[in-house]
């Protein structure tokens, strides 16, 4: 058979087929060709929207979760869950919009992945912080525990408790999965987002926790299965003290079923004073420091600066006095009567006058005294009953239920925050409940968590002269510039300013100012820095010149310098003091705790290097 020639019509069925092959495949090169840009550009599109709305929603989690804390701490449900449910909208949609798996297939991507994969974390930890922490919290109504006529209503503090559990939990849980995101590496936008989540977090939950480990306990310390006693000591902040002041007022307080009423009343003039030898062991650290009169003058007790040893000596003296010390002694100040009395409307004064929230800290501090101006025994003793007085009658408007709860709490919390709340238990469960807090003195044991220095002041003029007097503190530290071999330094600054005008000296009521030790209107002050735990001093200046200190010691593991300054009226003195820390040691944030005085005393620190 001869071959075909181009020509001859070919075969059916086999001339046309490479014909179609070819026309198929160009299709498909063409769709692939489109196709993949496309599909592409629509990946992208759909990760892009994704991430606009995770963003947009998670950067509005923070302020809307504190819009959250805020109602509920005033008490305001309906605004709680409105707010809740908000929030709950923008975590929901973030959560969704990062968690399916287009945006997974994409955390692999070099120098974007791991910003994709944390937005993702975050906005899963987000949401399950509101729907598991908050939501629950959203219908407690506060107001509910009273006190109502006279009385805590226990029934809605065993309440609390379940809602508090299980915010406890959920909090720790979404503060475990945030640590486990590395910030350093994450863009702007990223990382100010999770770092803003992380640091709300870690506020919170450590408040959480202490709360669920105590409100099983409070029904009990409340009276709940019969009658408990606690002491209360009212710094008075004129005549400084390192946790605040003198204690001249203290109360006994008896809770019993919910119920709480003062038993008994005293000043710091009703105990054994002045005495040979200490009424508990003073240790050698603490004796160097302040001598040995923080354990022979009631008075001086609240230079400890931890307060568990100040409420042991207290109630030492108690007892010796009036028997049963009770279990727990709490401690404020007239600025903190002053809060209170915001939530409780005035009280009534022995002289008939008001003690308002607007004149409780001038009165208590200083008008008293020039009512009462002389040292004669009716006059100590119209004082002692005027302060008894004041704050009996704060004491009996909480306990009979004239105070607006919310505020109670509120203004309570503001005065903790600057440190003028403290509280000591003998029981281990309700003293664990509050370790490591502000509630038990100011410094912390360790490193870890913060590096604190501490700025405590102590007046030895036996005046009540502190009225006149504020202070501001600086601290720098170069933790994040030494090598690693080295050791850091910090440094404190205190300036102390001494208001009280020359012309107005020749008018002080005796009692504020005596003239005993010191010519009238001059004041003594000791002021008692602390270092970093395992710190060592390294060095002392007053008003820019070199010095040593008066005394030093090692206490709570801490180097402790004491530094004595005379101040005329209408002066001044800046006291410098370095530390030098311990080589290769961890610091946490730098942070100056003070004594709480009558004004409010700024602090500036500083770290640079530090992110």
């Amino acid at each position: 058979m001869s071959a075909r020639t181009m020509n001859e019509p070919p075969v059916d069925g086999e001339s046309d087929q490479p014909t179609k092959k070819s026309r198929r495949r160009k299709i498909i090169r063409r769709w692939l060709g489109w196709g993949i840009p496309v599909l592409l550009l629509a990946y992208a599109a759909v990760l892009g929207v994704s991430a606009f709305l995770a963003y947009s929603a998670l950067k509005d989690v923070v302020p809307l979760a504190g819009d959250v804390q805020d109602a509920i701490a005033a008490g305001d449900t309906a605004t709680a869950e409105a707010a809740v449910d908000e929030v709950a909208e923008k975590t929901g949609v973030a959560r969704a919009a990062t968690g399916h798996i287009l945006w997974r297939g994409v955390e692999w991507i070099p120098f974007v992945g791991d910003d994709l994969q944390s937005v993702r974390l975050s906005a899963a930890a987000g949401d399950d912080l509101v729907r598991d922490a908050l939501t629950p919290f959203a219908t407690v109504d506060i107001a509910a525990i009273g006190p109502k006529d006279g009385a805590i209503d226990l029934g809605a503090v065993r309440e609390l408790a379940a809602p508090m559990s299980q915010a406890a939990v959920a909090t720790e849980k979404v503060q475990i999965d945030l640590s486990a995101i590395d910030t350093s590496t994450l863009l702007s936008p990223v990382g100010s987002i999770v770092g803003q989540l992380t640091e709300a977090v870690g506020t919170l939950w450590p408040t959480l926790n202490r709360l669920d480990d105590l409100m099983p306990h409070l029904p009990t310390m409340l009276g709940a299965d019969g009658p408990r006693n606690y002491i209360v000591i009212v710094q008075n902040t004129a005549e400084a003290r390192t946790t605040g002041g003198n204690p001249a007022s203290l109360l006994m307080l008896t809770a019993d079923q919910g119920r709480i009423s003062i038993t008994q009343q005293a000043s710091s003039t009703d105990f054994i004073n002045g005495r040979g030898e200490t009424i508990l062991p003073v240790s050698e650290s603490l004796t160097a420091l302040y001598t040995d009169r923080v354990g022979r003058w009631i008075q001086d007790s609240t230079m400890i600066p931890d307060f568990d040893q100040t409420a042991a000596l207290v109630r030492a003296y108690w007892q010796e006095t009036y028997g049963d010390p009770g279990t727990g002694v709490l401690s404020l100040d007239p600025t903190t009567l002053g809060y209170i009395l915001k939530a409780t409307g005035p009280v009534d004064l022995v002289d008939g006058a008001q003690l308002t929230s607007a004149n409780a800290v001038d009165t208590l501090l200083n008008g008293v005294y020039v009512k009462y101006p002389s040292e004669s025994f009716a006059d100590k003793a119209a004082q002692d009953a005027y302060f008894a007085a004041a704050a009996g009658g704060v004491f009996e408007k909480v306990t009979s239920g004239s105070a607006d709860i919310v505020e109670l709490a509120q203004a309570i919390g503001k005065a903790s925050g600057e440190g003028r709340v403290l509280y000591s238990s003998t029981d281990p469960t309700e003293a664990a409940a509050v370790e490591g807090t502000t509630l038990t003195g100011p410094l912390n044991d360790s490193n870890e968590k913060a590096t604190d220095i501490g700025v405590f002041v102590n007046d030895t003029t036996e005046g009540k002269l502190d009225y006149y007097a504020d202070m501001s503190v600086a601290a720098t530290s170069d933790v994040c510039e030494v090598a690693a071999d080295e050791a850091a330094t910090f440094t404190v600054e205190a300036t102390y300013n001494y208001t009280l005008q020359p012309g107005d000296v020749a008018g002080l009521p005796l009692y504020v100012s005596t003239g005993r030790y010191f010519e009238r209107g001059v004041k003594a002050t000791d002021m008692v820095f602390y270092g970093p735990v395992g710190a060592t001093w390294a060095s002392a200046k007053v008003d820019g010149a070199e010095i040593m200190p008066d005394a030093g010691s090692y206490d709570e593991g801490r180097p402790a310098v004491r530094i004595r300054i005379i101040n005329e009226p209408a002066t001044s003195h800046t006291i410098e003091v370095t530390f030098a820390g311990a080589e290769g040691e961890e610091y946490g944030d730098l942070n100056v705790v003070h004594t709480p005085l009558v004004e409010d005393v700024p602090v500036e620190t500083s770290t640079p290097g530090c992110s």
